[in-house]
């Protein structure tokens, strides 16, 4: 049975005191990853405030995806939970002490004695990248400085040589050949195509939340009226405030999906919860077609997560029809964006028309992805791509390696649609927009 009558803006205060107690665990939370990072880097830097500065004196040090600092030997958390506090300096840690982290020096050395010279693995085998010379506009190989940003390894960990990679350029003598790099990137992109699908096991966590998720919309449609606000005219929502709320709900999730996109790009691996979606999220710039090598359900369950989370805030604390509208079409994005960024990795041939006919008109194109999987620090949104427009131009001002300072955005922006519906179910001159409140026990 669907409530219709509007509460006080009292009621709706005392009402909503669980969703702002969410809202403020949250953000407590995500300013506590700040904190995180900084006495992580005080405690490994104190000692050494080169390392501090090594993200800017080497090539694509962020984007080696399993480490957070090149310097050390990646075992952060027995150094600072183990019996031995001694922060363990790598090969090339030490390398970058002797030369005061000189990339001309750095770049000829070959600090894990793997064969591949540090510039190789960071992606300059010419050594022509310089530290503090930045490239009119962002990444393309014509700027004649490193060479790649994909395919990074660890100048301390031993890398097994990639012909097909690590053996490009064939000379440094002039410019690099662009089309000779645009096939060698094209070949990696859709690399491991040919492999077997990888069986990965059944996630209880993930069941769960699919589970929650089906049991609250039947439970809507069966009791709330959820059918007549999506298919029928009976909905207290007009067509043209359902119209709106389709295509803002759109441009969110668009958004939304490259924020969070973005945070678990530059996250570290280590950290608790959001550390293993990172660790899959950076290893498929590792192996982009990974993704294709696993069901879509098992791919597109990680937006149930999310799911859970929007459904249990609805359930909270008071809500209108059209906060419920907004968010149940943003489910819909959610498992699009997850489908249209697994299309990206399949070659063109490959895909139905109708799939094609959807990347020409409204969602991720082949193209506008294998820019991000170039470049690594723009063209975030993996729905439609429309929203880079906004996001590009915030990540200039707050790079994306301050994935903890964007977590406190991601929140506040998460939390943005319901604090505005909650102003609005409290003004009682807003009725058209919220025709009542959704019974909490739906």
């Amino acid at each position: 049975k669907l409530r219709c009558s509007r509460p006080a803006p009292s009621d709706v205060m005392r009402q909503s005191r669980w969703v702002i107690g969410f809202f403020a665990l949250s953000l407590t939370c995500s300013f506590l990853l700040i904190l995180e990072r900084e006495i992580r880097e005080y405690f490994a830097f104190r000692d050494r405030p080169l390392f501090r500065e090594l993200v800017n004196k080497v090539p694509n040090a962020r984007h080696v995806w399993f480490a957070w600092n090149l310097a050390d030997t990646n075992n952060y958390l027995p150094w600072l939970f183990g019996k031995d506090k001694t922060y363990h300096i790598g090969w090339f840690g030490y390398d970058a002490l002797t030369t005061n982290a000189s990339w001309k020096a750095l770049c000829k050395m070959d600090s894990d004695k793997d064969g591949l010279s540090n510039g190789v693995e960071l992606g300059d085998p010419c050594c022509h990248w310089e530290p503090g010379v930045v490239a009119s506009g962002d990444f393309e190989i014509r700027h004649n400085l490193e060479y790649r940003r994909w395919l990074v390894s660890h100048p301390s960990h031993p890398t097994k040589r990639n012909n097909h990679v690590h053996s490009f350029p064939q000379t440094c003598a002039q410019e690099y050949d662009v089309e000779q790099y645009k096939r060698i990137f094209h070949d990696f992109y859709f690399s491991r195509l040919d492999e077997p699908m990888e069986d990965v096991p059944w996630s209880v966590v993930k069941m769960a939340a699919f589970a929650f998720m089906i049991l609250q919309l039947s439970l809507w449609f069966a009791f709330g009226g959820l059918g007549d606000d999506l298919f029928t005219r009976k909905s207290p929502l007009s067509t043209g405030l359902r119209a709106f709320l389709i295509v803002l709900s759109f441009l969110y999730m668009d958004l939304s999906s490259g924020v969070i996109h973005l945070i678990l790009d530059y996250a570290p691996p280590f950290l608790p919860i959001i550390g293993g979606l990172a660790g899959g999220f950076r290893y498929h710039h590792e192996d982009p077609t990974a993704i294709c090598r696993i069901s879509w359900f098992e791919y597109a369950s990680h937006t149930h997560l999310l799911a859970v989370v929007v459904l249990f805030v609805l359930r909270l604390g008071p809500h209108s029809r059209g906060l419920r509208f907004f968010w149940v079409w943003g489910l819909v994005w959610s498992h699009l964006f997850q489908s249209a960024h697994r299309w990206t990795h399949f070659p063109p041939d490959e895909l139905s028309w109708w799939v094609a006919g959807l990347q020409r008109m409204l969602v991720l194109s082949h193209e506008r992805h294998m820019e991000h999987h170039q470049d690594l620090e723009k063209q975030f949104t993996i729905l439609s791509g429309h929203t880079d427009l906004i996001l590009d131009p915030l990540v200039n001002l707050l790079p994306a390696a301050h994935y903890d300072y964007w977590c406190v955005i991601g929140v506040l922006w998460f939390f943005l649609p319901v604090f505005v519906d909650l102003w609005l179910l409290s003004d009682e001159k807003l009725s058209s927009w919220t025709s009542g409140k959704v019974d909490d026990k739906v």
